[in-house]
């Protein structure tokens, strides 16, 4: 009997990993693609998620000008949107811009770690609620297709 006991054990060990508690990552990626006023542009949300709890977040706005008429005014949209999107870098949260004049493309990229970012900076970006929400990977993924968006889980 001790002998039976002894060996579930050392099974029921082996299945959980020794007690290691294994930590679930999943990535949800979700695209959306828009014609605007001239310029294609396309919005791609990249979240992490650990034990289902967002972690990281990257959003990539990609633009590109593709009307003659919309070029012809490149350096005043360039100007509107750095007034708009100025690069930054604090713990936890940053924006990068990247600007092809050869091809008309301004693209901004925001990324977010959830647990380091201040309450403060998230409010800033719009994201005053990301260290509280409580989604799930399978809810976000929803509520983006529900807006018009392409996810895949990862």
């Amino acid at each position: 009997m001790k002998k039976i006991v002894f060996l579930c054990l050392v099974v029921m060990l082996f299945i959980t990993g020794c007690g290691e508690v294994q930590e679930k990552e999943q990535k949800l990626v979700c695209t959306t693609v828009e014609n605007e006023d001239g310029m294609d542009i396309e919005q791609v949300i990249s979240m992490t998620y650990k034990n289902d709890k967002l972690k990281f977040m990257k959003m990539e706005v990609n633009t590109t000008v593709t009307d003659p008429t919309v070029k012809l005014a490149w350096e005043e949209y360039k100007k509107y949107m750095a007034e708009n999107s100025e690069e930054f870098s604090k713990d936890g949260i940053s924006l990068k811009v990247e600007i092809d004049d050869l091809n008309y493309k301004y693209n901004t990229i925001l990324d977010i770690d959830v647990d380091k970012a201040s309450e403060e900076d998230l409010k800033e970006q719009g994201f005053e609620d990301l260290k509280e929400d409580q989604s799930t990977i399978e809810d976000s993924k929803k509520l983006a297709e529900e807006d018009g968006a392409t996810c895949e889980i990862k």
